[in-house]
């Protein structure tokens, strides 16, 4: 036991000690997000941020009020949205349904309770089918839940003949919507954790670097758990700088991450440790040091960037979009950009929690028959 909390502090101290590890880990993502934040500030408030697919369906005649009257001439709602107008709610979730293009169908209907002979502009609901765990979908729940409580509360205080020809709601909808340093505060650190599995490798492979490792199996401690105890001072470690990231941008750039700091840290906490527990995995499988991490640099940079985590992009090719719905790193990005701009999407941090709890016990287990397997000598320059 003696010899575990020896290991993880000793490691502890080791990463704390190097200024390259925390100019990488640490100084460079802030730079980099105090850089791309100020460079690309105007492009994210431009018109040709890439926009939002939905489906809009309109039931019991509301299209010429809803859609030819308020949307059309809402200037947020051009900025942020493509939509196509379709007749019927099958057609609509079908199409939904079969393609990977639209985030969202939205459907407007009649009050249930007005009565038709005395209809008001006012007076009509609105149900959302979104794909859920994409920034996208909750930039169109908060942006319609704005736009009918809006209504909602007119109802109230306006006649039908004083509804507003020309609604603005760019002011009220702009604290939902990230800005260049809000969105690369995010996709910063979701890409650093990702290049944390470095620290996985670093458990198995600085033993044999500095030619212990046969000494280390060849001890009457189990090596297993001297292993378990440099991972998980690799997890704090990784994780405390995580948190700096997150507090500085958040203090000194005001990046928005939300009220619920809480589950945001929590989120990363089990991130952190998926992303030591991918490197300690793929240093067991690959069993040389190079070619650990040519597979995870490689990994991270394709990975970064199919999830937005440079730039914005938009994929349209199918087996593009199926392999990045299933990435750790879209899964975390997606989650934290569903928990900061719609607070209410509880079963979405939920459903990240499972996702990597299970993946986490899935590597976990594999890195246990491994490392029962593995001998010594099988690991190679």
């Amino acid at each position: 036991m003696k010899s575990a909390v020896k290991a993880f502090f000793f490691t502890l101290k080791e990463n704390i000690m190097s200024i390259p590890l925390l100019s990488i880990m640490l100084i460079f993502p802030i730079i980099i997000i105090f850089i791309l934040g100020n460079a690309l500030s105007g492009y994210f408030k431009q018109t040709d941020i890439p926009k939002t697919n939905i489906i809009l369906v309109f039931e019991d005649n509301l299209k010429p009020y809803i859609y030819d009257i308020l949307l059309k001439n809402d200037k947020t709602f051009s900025k942020l949205f493509y939509a196509e107008v379709v007749s019927s709610k099958s057609d609509a979730i079908k199409r939904f349904s079969n393609s990977n293009k639209y985030a969202a169908v939205v459907l407007f209907k009649e009050c249930q309770e007005n009565n038709p002979k005395s209809y008001s502009p006012f007076g009509f609901d609105i149900q959302i089918t979104a794909k859920e765990g994409f920034p996208e979908a909750g930039f169109v729940k908060v942006y319609f839940s704005i736009f009918s409580n809006y209504y909602k509360f007119a109802k109230s205080i306006y006649t039908p003949q004083d509804i507003p020809e020309n609604v603005e709601f760019e002011s009220a909808f702009s604290g939902r919507f990230p800005r260049a340093i809000d969105y690369y505060a995010v996709t910063m650190v979701v890409m650093m954790a990702l290049y944390g599995a470095f620290a996985g490798v670093a458990v198995i492979e600085e033993e044999r670097r500095q030619n212990t490792l046969i000494r280390l199996f060849a001890s009457p401690e189990r090596p297993q758990i001297i292993f378990v105890s440099k991972a998980l001072a690799q997890t704090v470690f990784l994780y405390a700088q995580l948190c700096i990231i997150i507090i500085f941008s958040k203090l000194v750039y005001h990046a928005n991450w939300g009220k619920n700091l809480s589950f945001v840290f929590l989120l990363i906490l089990i991130y952190s440790v998926f992303c030591i527990l991918l490197g300690i995995l793929i240093a067991l499988v690959a069993r040389s040091y190079v070619v650990s991490n040519v597979l995870i640099s490689s990994f991270s940079v394709i990975a970064t960037f199919l999830v937005g985590g440079y730039t914005r992009v938009d994929i349209t090719n199918r087996f593009l979009v199926f392999i990045r719905d299933i990435l750790p790193n879209n899964v975390v990005q997606s989650t934290l950009f569903s928990i900061i701009y719609n607070s209410s999407e509880i079963t979405v941090l939920k459903n990240a929690f499972v996702y990597f709890g299970v993946l986490c016990a899935a590597a976990a287990i594999i890195c246990i028959f491994l490392m029962r397997m593995v001998k010594p000598w099988q690991f190679s320059k």
